[in-house]
């Protein structure tokens, strides 16, 4: 079949409600690993911004050896996640709601990446984003879950 028609009848499957494609992450570097899981148990310990910056390395090293893009916009996701329990965290309701908008565009097409049960993840994070305003949840209770 033709790339314009496989497209094309995946687009009118996707219509119909059919699952998109499961995305799935290439290995990574050594370096990209420890940046990872830096960023990781950064996050687990609620250190959201310290989190943030890890990540923000892995983003980049990915970006300079010019890894698919789909795995750049999901370290991003993850970066945006960082930040957005970060504004969880001080109550600031702008932040939240720019951050979850940020990244679940990001997210929602993973199911597990590098040991990161995205989607998984994705719904939790969706909690603490309709927390937002309320406050009845805390930031820091939530971790990475693995696949």
């Amino acid at each position: 079949m033709r790339r314009k028609q496989a497209v094309a009848k995946g687009f009118k499957a996707w219509l119909a409600g059919a699952d998109m494609p499961v995305l799935n992450a290439q290995p990574l570097s050594n370096d990209e690993v420890e940046k990872l899981e830096e960023g990781m148990a950064l996050f687990d310990g609620a250190k959201f911004w310290h989190a943030h910056e890890a990540w923000e390395d892995l983003w980049n090293m990915l970006k300079h050896r010019q890894a698919p893009s789909e795995e750049i916009l999901l370290v991003q996701g993850l970066i945006q996640t960082a930040a957005m329990l970060l504004h969880h965290q001080r109550r600031n309701l702008a932040g939240v709601e720019k951050q979850w908008a940020k990244l679940q565009p990001k997210l929602r097409d993973w199911t597990t990446a590098w040991g990161i049960d995205v989607a998984s993840h994705l719904v939790v994070i969706r909690t603490y984003a309709q927390d937002a305003g309320a406050w009845t949840l805390k930031a820091s209770d939530h971790q990475l879950p693995r696949a």
